[in-house]
């Protein structure tokens, strides 16, 4: 059992719903006083040993356990002598401008004179505006930041690193998935901090459908071939054309996710540990894009017959054409349960694992996701860590906003919540499978350049304009020198 911190266990005792999970019994606890110094004195107080009593889910059930908390560091929290206002660039927009709104108002509640702004970017113009402003030296307080940019960002040393700050909180790097916190990290520092879970390998697929076509929901497929045979029953076309989908990949036609995840359930590498090395046109890459180009021509039809299909149906939101049921099971995200709840909340869908090749094992990637940073040049950097943890650590917030979503955090602790159980009783036990099975693909200083031309060369296959191998071998070739080159200026 991992250790947990007295704050931590509080804040979720007091979320209502939340806390509902928890039982807290505290005996008598040792208080000292002592003073922190980082860059400049803050008074802290230290919870040296305290035993704790927590609802913890074991194969389903709920069972209470005891342990051991120590090391607990709380921050006293002081107004400012006068308002400070901390912008927050970020692209949660739509139905999460809302939640973003709420846990603004109680961290000011908290914190009293420091008043975080939303300021929604858009996601296509996100990055440069960012570059942009710290060029310029007049950064966001608090930006919202891909943790795939968190070496390019270190490299040009425009983030603080919150080592420091994370020592003087009391936060453990193990409270995260290690494949979370790691994305954050570059040179032995932590950049950056993660709000939301990277990985994803999950199979939706609509019961309705299933039973209609004789197949049983409570066994969605497991291997390439049962996923290939299963999209082609549960395809539906008339006059030759496309009605209702059975299978579709992740981007449409295969892409970088679905290679990616196809690559690491064959038990191929992207790049080696070191991040140094491109792997992934191996055998296991080959075989592993073959199978997509094969299912994709089986399930599909032609390139032309899956796009008439998609011209005419919904974005990827509360109008996909999964929650339109004209898409019968596909490569899904954790954030798409959202979707789902708001855009057909009576929708009789399953999730299940995404299925592995005959020799492999079942995996999750996971890569850089979106976390939050203190820019160098930021006006008030103490204040905008605070900020930071607040979004990223507090359970009452960074717990909290993933759980109104369905989405599991980064933050252990906060999966556990039977909150998560009691409103997604028959997808969490999965989510939560999906989030123990992930895999980090390592990041790198040329990571967007590398997907930009892996990209070019799934497409010129799925075209016919390559075979799999000629593909790979070529975007290998391409990303190995340009890997070199930006580890070269490292």
């Amino acid at each position: 059992m991992k250790k947990l911190s007295r704050r931590q266990m509080l804040k979720l005792a007091g979320l209502g719903a939340v806390g509902a999970a928890l039982g807290a019994c505290q005996p008598q606890t040792v208080i000292v006083k002592e003073t922190v110094e980082v860059e400049k004195q803050v008074e802290v107080t230290k919870v040296v040993k305290q035993v704790v009593k927590e609802t913890v889910m074991v194969e389903g059930t709920p069972q209470v356990v005891e342990k051991e908390v120590t090391r607990v560091i709380e921050k006293v929290a002081t107004p400012v002598p006068e308002e400070i206002t901390l912008e927050v660039w970020n692209i949660w927009g739509g139905t999460r401008v809302p939640l973003m709104d709420d846990m603004f108002a109680r961290f000011s509640e908290v914190h009293p004179g420091l008043i975080p702004e939303n300021v929604l970017v858009p996601g296509g113009e996100r990055l440069q505006k960012i570059q942009t402003a710290m060029a310029g030296g007049n950064p966001p307080a608090v930006p919202m930041i891909n943790q795939q940019e968190v070496p390019m960002f270190a490299g040009l040393g425009t983030l603080l690193p919150l080592d420091a700050y994370m020592s003087i909180e009391g936060i453990a790097y193990d409270e995260y998935y290690d494949y979370a916190i790691k994305a954050s990290q570059w040179d032995g520092k932590t950049y950056t901090l993660p709000n939301v879970s990277a990985a994803y390998g999950l199979y939706f697929y609509n019961v309705g459908h299933f039973e209609e076509a004789g197949l049983d929901p409570e066994a969605p497929p497991e291997t390439w071939d049962e996923l290939r045979e299963v999209g082609k029953k549960l395809t539906v076309t008339e006059e030759g054309h496309i009605t209702r989908l059975g299978y579709r990949f992740y981007g449409g036609l295969p892409g970088t996710d679905d290679f990616k995840q196809a690559l690491l359930s064959n038990g191929g590498m992207y790049l080696s540990e070191d991040a140094k090395t491109v792997e992934f046109a191996s055998p296991q890459g080959v075989e592993a894009l073959e199978w997509l180009l094969g299912t994709m021509k089986e399930v599909y039809g032609t390139i032309e017959t899956y796009e008439d299909w998609g011209a005419v149906q919904g974005t990827e939101d509360i109008t996909d054409p999964f929650i339109a049921e004209t898409l019968s099971s596909k490569y899904g995200g954790v954030w798409e349960v959202f979707y789902i709840t708001q855009g057909n909340p009576d929708l009789n869908y399953l999730l299940g694992l995404l299925p592995r090749s005959p020799s492999g094992e079942r995996h999750s990637q996971a890569e850089g996701s979106w976390s939050y940073g203190v820019p160098t040049e930021a006006e008030h950097p103490d204040e905008a860590w605070q900020l930071v943890e607040w979004l990223t650590h507090e359970p009452t917030a960074a717990c909290w906003f993933m759980q109104q979503q369905g989405r599991p955090s980064p933050l252990k602790v906060c999966n556990e919540d039977q909150v998560y159980y009691d409103t997604f009783p028959k997808t969490w036990p999965t989510i939560v499978e999906m989030v123990d099975l992930a895999v980090r693909v390592p990041l790198t200083p040329a990571s967007p350049e590398i997907t930009s031309r892996l990209s070019q060369a799934l497409e010129e296959a799925a075209y016919g304009q390559k075979s799999a191998q000629e593909a790979l071998e070529w975007a290998a070739a391409e990303s190995q020198t340009l890997l070199d080159e930006a580890w070269a200026k490292m």
